[in-house]
């Protein structure tokens, strides 16, 4: 499972290595890969700018949402498809929260979910496997609009 894991990460970075030749807008160097104390794993594409992901933000991604080498779900085909959310209260799975609270308006990742922080043992119908690893390999935060009562210090 962990050559698995590499594979398609590595896969991954190759191919969007071709189409981003941009460079990141921070310290931290675009293209490294950080693994969180879940299990969850991230590599960012592009560094965004814009506001952070607070709790109660409406947030506006564009997803492909791979498994098994397999597209299983994009909202990129369609120039109006942004799956939007409510942060940290919309009811998501785990790893997905967790990644999005880790965001800002304008980052585009790659995001791997190992199953505890997925849909575990149990899959999601038809399409989601038992145990399976989700793979983002987009993951576009285009909007976060802020809730009124938040204010962000930085």
């Amino acid at each position: 499972m962990k050559n698995f894991t590499f594979l398609v990460l590595f896969m991954a970075f190759v191919t969007v290595s071709c189409q981003y030749g941009g460079t990141a807008s921070s310290n931290k160097p675009a293209n490294d890969t950080i693994q969180t104390a879940s299990g969850l794993k991230y590599l960012y594409l592009k560094k965004g700018d814009g506001p952070k992901i607070v709790s109660g933000a409406r947030v506006g991604t564009y997803l492909s949402l791979m498994v098994n080498d397999s597209v299983v779900w994009n909202t990129n085909e369609l120039p109006d498809s942004l799956f939007t959310f409510i942060a940290d209260s919309t009811r998501l799975i785990k790893g997905f929260t967790e990644v999005s609270m880790l965001l800002r308006e304008g980052d585009e990742i790659i995001a791997i979910l190992p199953d505890s922080l997925a849909y575990g043992a149990k899959g999601a119908g038809d399409i989601i496997p038992p145990n399976a690893t989700l793979v983002y390999d987009q993951f576009k935060v285009m909007s976060v609009v802020l809730p009124d009562s938040t204010l962000v210090v930085e």
